[in-house]
């Protein structure tokens, strides 16, 4: 055997162990029985988009994505299962979510910068950046636009005001620029529905990697990529389900969103395999 063999081989067996250490990394056990969703289509990803981020639903069986690193939005055509087009709007960066609000489109990077962009038709670069106040331990991750005009934002580590006890989600008003720093909703650390988890470790409990609104009821889907679920949450700030997913199927789950009809897909980052997009019928 020469070494390129050994080489791949025990690359093979370490990306095994990678996804095997966050699978008994939980504290609950994730089986069969427990699964509450079905998988109704995988797409595999290029490699462009192997640290998939955030995406959401432009029309027509596109779906717009971010990755990590690059300032770029992919068209990615799920009856082709390519890519079709690419905008960049701005450098390098590391940005983590993606939303549509009036045929705009609104890319979140961590560091607490929005990027407005106007049209995929124009000149490339020419988004308009609007600075928000948080810092780099608040980390945004997640980003939805709601029926009111709104923007929501969640953070996967501290609440702006470094409260405890829940996990804050803000409010951003893109007519006057203005983000709320009282947050709009709260995800409650004492929810029963957390109970499922085994431990009252906040970490462990909800750290958010996107959200997004359901079109049907206007619920609040919280995705969590390092312990793998899915937050249905009501206006209020109540669990009204949580559904676990299982890591062998949902590696890295960091980008969420729905199409019109209803139609809820999942990204995962390449880990221990390829990026893809997951279409996920939730029972």
């Amino acid at each position: 055997m020469n070494k390129w063999a050994i080489g791949i081989i025990a690359l093979t067996l370490i990306l095994a162990g990678v996804v095997y250490a966050i699978y008994e990394s939980n504290d609950y056990d994730f089986e069969d029985s427990t699964k509450s969703y079905e998988i109704l289509n995988k797409w595999e990803l290029p490699e462009e988009l192997d640290e998939v981020s955030g995406m959401q639903w432009i029309g027509d069986e596109k779906i717009a994505c971010v990755q990590d690193e690059d300032g770029i939005i992919f068209i990615y055509d799920l009856s082709t299962s390519k890519i079709i087009k690419q905008y960049k709007f701005a450098n390098s960066g590391d940005y983590e979510a993606l939303t549509s609000l009036n045929n705009e489109l609104w890319v979140a990077e961590s560091n607490g910068k929005l990027f407005n962009i106007k049209s995929l038709e124009g000149v490339e670069e020419n988004s308009e950046v609007i600075e928000l106040e948080f810092e780099y331990r608040n980390n945004i991750e997640g980003l939805a636009a709601n029926t009111n005009g709104e923007l929501w934002l969640s953070v996967k580590e501290r609440n702006l005001d470094n409260s405890s006890g829940y996990k804050g989600i803000y409010s951003f008003n893109p007519l006057t620029n203005k983000l709320n720093k009282e947050p709009v909703l709260k995800i409650s650390y004492d929810d029963p529905k957390f109970d499922v988890l085994k431990t009252d470790n906040p970490r462990k409990l909800i750290r958010p990697s996107d959200i997004t609104f359901s079109p049907l009821n206007d619920d609040l889907y919280v995705l969590d990529a390092e312990f793998q679920k899915v937050l249905i949450v009501d206006r209020k700030g109540q669990i009204n389900n949580l559904h676990l997913l299982d890591p062998a199927e949902f590696a890295q789950p960091e980008g969420i969103c729905f199409s019109p009809s209803g139609r809820l897909f999942i990204a995962n980052e390449s880990l221990g395999g390829p990026a893809n997009i997951i279409e996920v019928k939730i029972n």
